[in-house]
């Protein structure tokens, strides 16, 4: 009987997206053990980095259950909070020489004790703001036109800093946008004038990327270096010259290892901890896990990860459908898209034709990002446990006006 009221005090909300949860770590717990447990120099354990990232999940949980127990009301009042935090850490970033990493300004060094990314608080500022925009110009027929203009005024700067460092980011966030404003009814003249807006764009900046000297990338990890390897990835997706297997040189090549991971998985795969490629794939533990995972789990797992993830766009919708208000309605739909498009792209990624850093939301190992995630996460549980409740005196009211 104890053990049943603990439960019902610590796990709140919307019990399938717990389940989805709590499964999902288990699978980033023994995924990101076997791809850094052989990644190591002489002097470090291979102990190290899963006691990292198992403090990160227990954190992360913490935080859930921290989240999960506010009201509606606080979960709004953090939009702004969020928004700024981001925005800050953006600009911050542009200017912090300690920050630069791999050619990127993504990093914020706090104190040198621990980094945070910018661009994750960023994205759920931006996702949050958009659903309390749009909140605010409904009309019966869905949100009004001029809910674009207020979105483009606050969220143009943070992601044009972020497209500067991470175009697959910027772009995710872009279509997390333009989603939720389908699913928010605006105007369709609107929806079909941004989406040729952004067909047209994509076709000019290609050109343009294109018809660039490689010479402009002068240093690596410049700008110029960055879109000089924009340009090489669009090119490779475009070659589809046959290889020759007897003169192809495999060598420092992660997209090769990835594919000869999931190549030999097989059903079943080889087993936790049995996998071959996780020393060759720079990022066995981040941006290619998912290849870990269809190597050592087979199709089988990687099904499961898939569906898991479809699960919880799905709860989503469920909680937004019950939500008191558009507010909280968007912000669940726009936490839902903004995970499984992040996560859908971590898999084309793994299986497909271009490399670009985007992790697997909860599995792949991180600081920032598994934070941000279970944040996410917190306040999915905070708005369906306030949707549960309210829901019985929804019907009560619709049952006493029919019986009126």
């Amino acid at each position: 009987m104890g053990g049943d009221k603990l439960k019902r005090i610590l796990f709140k909300g919307d019990k399938i997206i717990w389940a989805v949860f709590f499964i999902i770590c288990a699978i980033s717990w023994v995924e990101v053990f076997s791809a850094t447990s052989r990644q190591l120099d002489s002097t470090e354990s291979y102990w190290i980095p899963i006691i990292k990232h198992t403090a990160f999940l227990i954190a992360g949980t913490g935080l859930i259950v921290i989240i999960q127990n506010l009201e509606v009301s606080h979960v709004k009042k953090l939009t702004m909070v969020f928004f700024w935090l981001g925005l800050i850490g953006l600009i911050w970033a542009q200017f912090d020489p300690n920050s630069a990493r791999n050619g990127s300004a993504r990093w914020i060094d706090v104190f040198g004790l621990f980094t945070i990314q910018p661009m994750e608080i960023a994205k759920i500022g931006i996702v949050m703001l958009t659903a309390r925009i749009m909140s605010e110009h409904q009309h019966e027929r869905g949100t009004k036109g001029s809910a674009l203009k207020e979105i483009v005024k606050y969220s143009i700067l943070p992601i044009l800093i972020i497209f500067k460092e991470n175009l697959s980011t910027a772009a995710l966030i872009v279509f997390t946008i333009g989603m939720m404003m389908y699913i928010g009814r605006c105007p369709n003249k609107q929806l079909l004038g941004i989406c040729g807006i952004g067909v047209v764009g994509a076709i000019f900046g290609i050109a343009v990327l294109l018809a660039l000297p490689d010479s402009i990338a002068k240093e690596e990890g410049s700008f110029g270096s960055k879109v000089i390897t924009w340009k090489h990835r669009i090119q490779a997706i475009g070659d589809s010259k046959p290889i020759d297997p007897d003169t192809y040189k495999i060598e420092d090549d992660q997209r090769a290892h990835a594919n000869m991971a999931i190549a030999s998985s097989h059903f079943i795969g080889c087993g936790p901890g049995n996998s071959m490629q996780r020393d060759n794939i720079p990022h066995s533990y981040s941006d290619f896990i998912y290849a870990i995972i269809i190597e050592e789990l087979g199709l089988i797992g990687g099904i499961t990860v898939l569906l898991l993830y479809l699960t919880l766009l799905y709860r989503c919708g469920k909680i937004a459908e019950r939500s008191e208000d558009a507010y909280t309605a968007y912000m669940a739909m726009g936490f839902g898209i903004i995970i499984t498009l992040q996560a859908m792209l971590h898999m084309y990624i793994s299986v497909g034709d271009f490399v670009t850093g985007q992790p697997l939301p909860l599995i792949s190992q991180g600081g920032t990002s598994v934070v941000i995630n279970c944040i996410y996460i917190g306040m999915l549980l905070s708005i369906s446990r306030h949707a549960r409740r309210i829901e019985p005196a929804e019907k009560s009211k619709t049952i006493e006006s029919d019986n009126q």
